[in-house]
């Protein structure tokens, strides 16, 4: 199947199966959408924009925290940083359903669907919160290792940590609506938003008095509510169908939570793979193990944003595609975002991989111990997760999940058993890191499994078209980036110049080896029309 046509014209859907009893070509609002390397320019702007900010406030929370309360905080508050994998992952439900309805002629069900949407979130947050009030807070106060004196304010973090939590998951179906209307702009203010003021909040610990963790996490939970109640506000007014009402149609109720309850396992297997680890190493190694840990997990978090905001740029077009019964279109999007998101991740982390030592000298000035070792591998993870983001949004636009989330999720939670009888048998800090990157691996293969059977996906043709063609590039951009640290000073200058060098080389291999003309043009013309935008 080809994919150097980035816009393709929509088939009639003569050979592809209904969805949901309904058939039809795509409908106008599919002519009006962005085309998918403009949206991806727009979402890839933003993160460049958060994640200079973020990487520039975690160096100056961990100078004014310290790396004990640093590590004490992500221990037991951790979660704050997860929500972004749980707000996308709970927002796919509301996001398919608006998108289908999106793509039909006819849409007054909108409003019913957002409806709902908010009415089984609310009640996903209340169980979140009792949950985490009680069998969360006695595991917190039972097992997790703190310093003496800290406890309180452990808790203190722990308690505010739940609440952005909720208000996160509340949340959820605005953010969905802003990208089923693919309002990719309003999107990305709002996170660069978010992103200034965490940065005010680090800024103002430098002149805070008192206990500086316990201010930090009570900020937190401020400019996440902050933060929150902006794009309720903004949806409201913006689009007629986030003005809530009650909704009783039971049928769209058990549908949407079916799909929502499926999408909060994927979710939660998630961020339990990540706090899980965090909780077993600071069972095995204490909070100094923690620091090194988020550390390593914000610079892979800040560069894996890239992949999913080309996840949030295509996703609606991969379910209106589907919906609307486009068989050539929805394989050539999964295949095409599935390239793209890799490409994407390359571009960043090639040079970040080969010169990880001199990013955290710079970026840190002293660096937990390990923390160069789990960002190398945790980078390296990322890299291959980019490329399961297309194939989620080809099983949500199924509506069918279940055996997806089933199957993958358990393979993901795997690793807290799996990590927790690695380090009782003598295993070190990376042995853990290891062990991830090769679930990821095996991840990958079940979900191509899966999708052969669930939409027909031709596995040999993905692996020729996307695979090997970007293992093969990544090959050589790092083989030639490990061949200039061989041959450069080995200084922190010699290291800088292997990374820019590196990152030099992959920009040129992704334009000319991984992407054909036309998308190059296109995101060329993507750039013009925004600069023409905004002048």
């Amino acid at each position: 199947m080809s994919t150097g046509q980035l816009n393709m014209a929509p088939s009639s859907g003569t050979d592809a199966s209904p969805v949901n009893g309904r058939r039809g070509s795509v409908p106008p609002i599919m002519g009006r959408a962005r085309s998918l390397g403009e949206s991806t320019l727009v979402m890839s702007l933003r993160t460049i924009v958060t994640m200079c900010i973020s990487l520039y406030s975690a160096r100056i929370v961990l100078a004014e925290l310290g790396a004990v309360d640093y590590g004490v905080y992500f221990a037991v508050a951790g979660v704050t940083l997860l929500v972004s994998f749980l707000n996308s992952a709970l927002a796919t439900s509301t996001q398919r359903f608006l998108s289908v309805e999106l793509a039909e002629p006819d849409n007054t069900r909108l409003r019913s669907v957002f409806s709902a949407s908010l009415q089984i979130h609310a009640v996903i947050a209340l169980l979140t919160l009792v949950a985490a009030e009680t069998l969360g807070l006695w595991f917190v106060k039972t097992h997790m290792v703190f310093p003496a004196g800290r406890l309180d304010a452990a808790l203190l973090a722990f308690h505010f940590a739940v609440l952005s939590t909720v208000i996160t998951i509340l949340q959820v179906p605005y953010n969905a609506t802003m990208v089923a209307y693919q309002r990719f702009s309003a999107y990305a203010a709002f996170d660069i938003a978010f992103a200034v003021l965490r940065l005010m909040v680090a800024l103002l610990l430098i002149v805070s008095d008192g206990d500086r963790l316990k201010t930090f996490a009570g900020l937190m939970f401020t400019v996440t509510f902050l933060a929150a109640a902006a794009k309720v506000i903004y949806c409201t007014r913006a689009y007629s169908s986030c003005r809530y009402r009650l909704c009783w149609d039971g049928s769209l109720l058990r549908g949407m939570s079916g799909f929502a309850g499926w999408s909060l396992l994927g979710a939660a297997a998630q961020v339990l793979n990540i706090q899980g680890i965090g909780i077993i190493l600071n069972l095995f190694f204490g909070p100094l193990a923690n620091a090194a840990q988020n550390i390593a997990l914000q610079l892979s978090n800040a560069t894996s944003t890239l992949a999913a905001n080309l996840q949030i740029a295509s996703g609606p077009q991969i379910i209106m595609a589907h919906a609307a019964g486009d068989t050539a279109r929805f394989h050539a999007l999964v295949e095409r975002s599935a390239r793209f998101s890799f490409l994407l991740m390359l571009v960043l982390m090639a040079p970040m991989i080969v010169g990880i030592d001199a990013v955290l000298d710079i970026w840190l000035k002293t660096a937990p111990t390990d923390a160069s070792g789990i960002a190398r591998l945790l980078l390296v993870t990322a890299l291959i997760n980019s490329v399961s983001f297309p194939l989620m949004a080809a099983a949500q636009a199924t509506g069918t999940i279940r055996t997806y989330q089933s199957l993958v999720g358990g393979l993901m939670l795997s690793a807290i058993p799996l990590a927790y009888l690695t380090l009782s048998m003598g295993g070190g800090v990376l042995a853990v890191f290891y062990l991830l990157l090769i679930l990821s691996v095996l991840s990958l293969g079940v979900r191509l499994f899966i999708l052969r059977g669930l939409v027909g996906l031709n596995v040999g043709c993905f692996l020729r078209v996307v695979v090997l063609p970007s293992l093969g590039i990544a090959a050589l951009v790092l083989a030639f980036g490990a061949l200039l640290r061989v041959c450069l000073p080995d200084t922190i200058l010699g290291e800088l110049a292997a990374l820019v060098l590196t990152g030099f080389a992959t920009l040129l291999a992704v334009c000319f080896l991984g992407i054909s003309a036309s998308e190059r043009m296109e995101v060329w013309q993507g750039i013009v029309r925004r600069v023409g935008a905004s002048s």
